[in-house]
């Protein structure tokens, strides 16, 4: 089941350069030694896997919870249902209910303290520009996430995600 999530990460590398290749072209690494450069840059990935893991802890306890109670299938079932509805539901209709509005107040936090720690040259910013990038919307995150809880357990689940 782990290898999924490496083919995932692996598969979706991508869409990540596309999408979190400027984040990653900004940094504030202290380029004059590639000793610093590379440890830096270790330090943003640390962050970022951090997060991914601690996400992964929560959906795999989600997933225990689901398997203890017995629904763990049907809300596989219910998932790409929801999933293919996404697809074929109009983004107008969305925007009617604007479902996400709390979820968006969440994510204009997280994007402060990614801008605030973009500016500043530190070690500890580094660490933590990496940490709040992976609490940032990504598709690719998500259906991650749908293999965290399905590994039914809070351990897999921060494997998995750190794997991916």
């Amino acid at each position: 089941m782990l290898w999924t999530a490496l083919v995932l990460g692996l598969a979706g590398s991508f869409h990540c350069i596309g999408m979190c290749g400027p984040i990653a072209f900004v940094l504030p690494v202290d380029r004059s030694s590639k000793s610093k450069l590379i440890f830096q840059t270790f330090l943003y990935h640390l962050g970022r896997i951090i997060s991914y893991s601690l996400i992964g802890l929560l959906f795999g306890f989600i997933g225990k919870g689901l398997y203890l109670a017995g629904f763990q299938q049907r809300l596989s079932i219910l998932m790409g249902v929801v999933m293919i509805a996404i697809v074929l539901i109009p983004v107008s209709l969305f925007n009617k209910y604007n479902f996400s509005r709390p979820l968006y107040r969440i994510i204009g936090k997280v994007k402060q303290k990614l801008g605030l720690y973009l500016t500043k040259k530190s070690n500890k910013a580094l660490f933590l520009i990496g940490f709040f990038n992976g609490f940032l919307p990504c598709g690719l995150v998500y259906m991650a996430l749908l293999g965290s809880i399905s590994s039914g357990n809070p351990l897999n689940g921060s494997l998995y995600m750190a794997i991916f």
